[in-house]
């Protein structure tokens, strides 16, 4: 094992650490706290801005972090020969496991949504945490780590790299933005989805070093 190997090992630990103490501390706040200060503030902000324009682009974000345009992914990269191993197996796998992980994560604290009044799109089920905040970065950030391991060009891996980025971020604030969310479901998603891409990637590592092995 090289030094930098050594380095994003330490690094990855250091913030899957982070992660969970994040995600605790949050879990604590909603859990002891029916109505947090802070989600109301923000909230009361992010509504504010709303017009027919804005309504448009975040509902259409939105559906971006669905499990429909998560499978449909997953099934074009295992559908197309040159991706199927390397991404579309390893994409597809950590894409299930983290969709399950919230869905039981969700149905522990059965935290409400806001108030129907506040929302401009219909959702079911419960708030915390945001499962479109951690899939949106489990996916598509194990997307951007797959694409900086295997794709050859450099500049369309860091186009990818911005342009998923930017996803992840506005895929969690788009969930506020049309009131299905608080804002500290889509921190606790944040902080519990880069424990858990984090994690991902530990494992694809070590058994990708097994197989190379072999």
């Amino acid at each position: 094992m090289n030094l930098n190997s050594t380095n994003r090992k330490y690094t990855r630990i250091i913030i899957i650490g982070g992660a969970f103490i994040c995600f605790a501390y949050l879990a604590y706040m909603v859990t002891t706290h029916e109505v947090l200060a802070f989600d109301t503030v923000i909230r009361q902000w992010a509504y504010g801005f709303r017009n027919p324009v804005l309504n448009a682009f975040f509902i259409t974000i939105t559906y971006l972090g669905n499990w429909q345009t998560i499978t449909a992914i997953g099934l074009i990269l295992l559908l197309v020969k040159q991706t199927r191993r390397d991404i579309g197996l390893p994409f597809a796998a950590v894409s299930l496991s983290s969709t399950l992980l919230y869905k039981i994560v969700k149905s522990i604290f059965a935290r409400p949504r806001p108030e129907l009044s506040v929302r401009i799109i219909e959702q079911g089920g419960f708030s915390f945490p945001s499962g479109h905040s951690m899939n949106g970065l489990v996916c598509f950030g194990i997307l951007i780590y797959l694409i900086r391991r295997y794709c050859k060009n450099k500049k369309t891996a860091d186009i990818l790299t911005v342009l998923l980025s930017v996803l992840i971020i506005a895929i969690g604030c788009s969930r506020v933005y049309v009131g299905v969310h608080f804002p500290t479901d889509i921190l606790a998603g944040w902080s519990l989805g880069a424990a858990y891409l984090c994690i991902s990637i530990i494992i694809l590592e070590k058994l990708r070093g097994e197989r190379n092995a072999l």
